[in-house]
Parts: C-alpha cells; sequence; structure tokens
C-alpha cells in the first residue's frame, strides 16, 4: 500500500522541529493557518504563519523548553491527517512524557489548521502550571 501524500508532509514537519530546521517547517504552513492550541498557558487559536511561527518560537526559545517526539503512527486522507505520538517535553528541572494526538487540516500539500489534543490533559496541566 503506498502512504498518502499527507502522511509524508506530517512526517517532514515533525521531521524538521526536531531538526530546529525553521525554514522547512514553516514552508510547509499555509499562509493563512489556524492553530488551535490546547496546551495549559498557552491555550488560544493563532491565525496565520507569522503568528503561529512566533507563537512556537516563544515556547521553545523564550522558555527553553525541549522536546523529542516517538511516532506510532501517521493516519492521512485527502483532507486530514493525525498523528499519533508520545512526546518527552522538558521545562527547566521538569520532564514529562506523555501521549498525543494532533489533527491536521491540509490542502494543496500545506497544512491549514492544527489541533493539539493531549490524552491526558490533567498530567499536560501539572507540568505546565507548576
Amino acid at each position: 500500500m503506498n502512504e498518502h501524500p499527507n502522511t509524508a508532509i506530517i512526517q517532514s514537519a515533525y521531521e524538521a522541529v526536531e531538526k530546529g530546521d525553521v525554514a522547512a517547517y514553516a514552508a510547509l504552513l499555509d499562509d493563512d493557518i489556524i492553530w488551535h492550541e490546547s496546551t495549559p498557558g498557552m491555550e488560544g487559536d493563532y491565525h496565520g504563519r507569522d503568528q503561529v511561527l512566533a507563537f512556537l518560537g516563544q515556547v521553545f526559545q523564550e522558555t527553553g523548553m525541549q522536546m523529542s517526539v516517538s511516532i506510532h503512527d501517521i493516519l492521512a486522507n485527502d483532507d486530514h491527517a493525525v498523528i499519533l505520538h508520545e512526546s518527552t517535553l522538558t521545562l527547566k528541572d521538569r520532564t514529562l512524557t506523555a501521549k498525543y494526538a494532533d489533527v491536521y487540516h491540509l490542502r494543496n500539500g500545506k497544512i491549514t489548521e492544527h489541533w493539539h489534543l493531549a490524552v491526558n490533559p490533567k498530567a499536560e496541566e501539572e507540568f505546565f502550571t507548576s
């Protein structure tokens, strides 16, 4: 069975994040992307590539947060992709390993919308608010 093209796009996005390749990541985002974030303390909707990149820059550069991702699976069709992953987040002296499902809407090879969903939002809340 052939891999759906949207699977490759999402795989590329996560590889770019792990490498710190902002340009490669930015190239995968639609100009008018809407990013729905549910991470405690960062909740909200971010509109447009520039606002999304500024938000992500704040998360990783300003907080010093580090993240490693282990991808369990990527499910994709012509409109959406869902990535199931376990991520280890390190912030200052704290570490959290948690499972997530991130949902993406894609159009013409670009990510147009994103939803971040923690499997255990309570653990994520404790990690980010303590």
